[in-house]
């Protein structure tokens, strides 16, 4: 089942999911959006082929809610992509976004950028715990151990 914004907040109040920081203009009709906070920027504000970024907010989620990472409609229609990514029940850490802009446009810093789609678990999973659990700042591809 998708989780509207108003049951995103309701898991939020319970303690079971933590987005730190988060306002209300994120709360969106079925999830959340999250702020771009940096980008592995080395020729300034000017966004062309692929990045890393990454966003303001740390998660936490709970063992029975995912999460489908999504790029806000605004800015595909400006040439960005951003590949289906999963947040895992249990994840922990802020996400690292892969960005791909097919044509040179700014980066919208501290904009909201990105869309979390909840959806909850038929039961409990097991708690994440790869390789970038507790991940922070823009983290590249590491080593499978």
């Amino acid at each position: 089942m998708i989780l509207t914004g108003r049951d995103v907040q309701l898991y939020i109040a319970s303690g079971k999911l933590k987005i730190d920081p988060i306002a209300p203009e994120q709360f969106q009709q079925n999830g959340v959006d999250l702020i771009l906070q940096a980008v592995d920027q080395p020729c300034g504000p000017t966004l062309s082929g692929f990045h890393l970024a990454c966003t303001r907010e740390v998660l936490t989620l709970p063992d029975d809610l995912m999460a489908f990472v999504c790029l806000r409609s605004t800015y595909a229609r400006l040439g960005i992509l951003l590949p289906s990514t999963v947040v895992d029940a249990g994840f922990s850490g802020n996400l690292t976004l892969e960005i791909f802009a097919t044509r040179p446009v700014l980066a919208p810093y501290g904009e909201r950028f990105a869309h979390l789609v909840f959806a909850r678990l038929t039961g409990p999973a097991a708690l994440y715990a790869g390789k970038y659990q507790g991940q922070w700042g823009i983290t590249p591809a590491l080593p499978d151990p």
